[in-house]
């Protein structure tokens, strides 16, 4: 690719939030070649980055992370993993690329995580040991945000004929012995032609929590055929005008969206909340883009328990921004197990208030998010 004909930008970006990138228990690993210290790859306590401050990790790369110049005018692009021992002195050793893309770029890699000070060393048995790290650092390049136009896919009518859609969804008469009242989410995607596809319900029968046990057996028999049929209602919605990128249709992302089943239905004003808006909270200032679900991302800790108890997978979080800005009626909606659940909700919850709130034809309104945040070990 040649930057001289086309515009674009480029960015380095890193991965270091939920992925741990060092093993699970305390264990030791071959000594290299030029040290016989003990390095533990898991420990009590892992080493801590804070820049000699409040710093994290991640913004010392993208402050310090450079696009060589030979590698954009060659294209090259892709993740470099770099691996490296934060000694008992915590300082940075042993730095090598263990997953290397195209010199320069290994180079780079390599000389930003060299110049890294500021560690707190890990902590085994109350005393500082060496510990390896891996880093990926993501070097990509991306057409100019300046010149490209992307518009998010939009429903026949708008928030309003989507959010009427959504809750004229039938009760299934084959559920109605268990008389549940009760929420599926269901997530799928908006194709180029503005057509739904991968539909798939995700998580537990959601109730409300007032409501009166029904027998085992009769929620169990309701809980396919509420799930089959707020599949179909989804398949069934009429043609989206699907998104767009510098004027060319493309797929979209992943959408989850609530079905709500009432076996009676109330003749009370339901709560407004849409699953989007003319204008969507606004939670960043101009220095700082990151959108809510990053943020969230970032607040997030492992916690040490799961970590000890080889806990791993993905949390789905349901949340409502309210005229205000503030989250409110944070829901898990599928669970990865107890101590992975709660931390999402305390990362989410910890969040200040929208800059500005969602608005719709000028008024503020709530919406809501749902968003998975994944765990994973390596």
């Amino acid at each position: 690719m040649n930057p001289t004909t086309k515009a674009c930008w480029y960015s380095a970006l890193t991965g270091l939030l939920l992925v741990v990138a060092t093993g699970l228990f305390a264990q030791t690993t071959p000594p290299s070649a030029t040290s016989t210290t003990q390095v533990f790859t898991f420990v009590e306590q892992m080493p801590r980055y804070n820049g000699g401050g409040n710093d994290s990790i991640i913004a010392y790369l993208r402050r310090n992370v450079r696009y060589p110049a030979e590698a954009v005018q060659a294209g090259a692009s892709g993740k470099v993993f770099v691996s490296f021992v934060v000694n008992a002195q915590g300082k940075v050793e042993q730095v090598q690329v263990v997953k290397p893309v195209a010199p320069a770029l290994d180079q780079e890699a390599l000389r930003v995580v060299s110049g890294m000070t500021g560690w707190q060393p890990g902590q085994q048995q109350g005393k500082p040991v060496a510990v390896s790290l891996t880093v990926p650092i993501s070097f990509a390049i991306q057409p100019n945000p300046s010149s490209a136009v992307t518009t998010e896919p939009q429903y026949p009518g708008g928030p309003d004929a989507l959010l009427a859609y959504l809750g004229a969804i039938p009760y299934p008469e084959a559920a109605r012995p268990a008389g549940l009242d009760a929420r599926v989410f269901v997530k799928f995607k908006i194709n180029k032609e503005g057509k739904v596809t991968e539909a798939k319900p995700i998580g537990p029968l959601m109730r409300k929590p007032q409501q009166d046990p029904a027998p085992r057996a009769e929620i169990d028999a309701a809980k396919p055929v509420l799930e089959q049929a707020a599949t179909l209602w989804i398949q069934a919605m009429p043609t989206w005008t699907p998104a767009n990128l510098d004027g060319t249709p493309v797929e979209s992302d992943t959408f989850v969206m609530p079905l709500v089943f009432n076996p009676v239905p109330s003749s009370a004003p339901k709560e407004k909340i849409y699953p989007y808006a003319d204008q969507m909270p606004v939670f960043s200032t101009p220095s700082d883009k990151f959108d809510i679900q990053t943020k969230i991302q970032r607040s997030l800790k492992y916690p040490t328990q799961a970590l000890r108890n080889r806990m791993e997978g993905t949390v789905y979080l349901y949340f409502v921004v309210n005229e205000a800005g503030a989250l409110e009626q944070a829901q898990v909606v599928k669970s990865a197990g107890p101590e992975l659940n709660q931390a999402v909700l305390d990362a989410a919850l910890s969040q200040p208030a929208a800059l500005t709130p969602a608005k719709l034809k000028g008024k503020p309104v709530k919406v809501f998010y749902v968003v998975p945040f994944t765990f994973r070990i390596k």
